[in-house]
């Protein structure tokens, strides 16, 4: 028998289906409407509290991913 592809990746799914949307803008002081500055980004990476930092982290990575609401260039 074929081996069975999970549909999504777990932990990734798992993941997105956690978020607090806003937080890491309420932690680092951005509005939610505009993107948060790449320099704030990378401090954030490096923070002393793990749950922002683990947010950074989950920002940087998804900034990779298309969206599907994303314009064409």
């Amino acid at each position: 028998m074929a081996e069975k592809k999970p549909k999504h990746n777990v932990s990734l799914y798992r993941a997105m289906h956690h978020l607090n949307k806003g937080g890491l803008h309420r932690a680092l002081g951005v509005p939610e409407g505009q993107p948060i500055p790449p320099a704030k980004l990378a401090a954030a990476k490096n923070s002393k509290n793990e749950h922002v930092r683990h947010m950074a982290n989950f920002a940087s990575t998804m900034g990779g991913f298309k969206h599907a609401g994303a314009k064409k260039k």
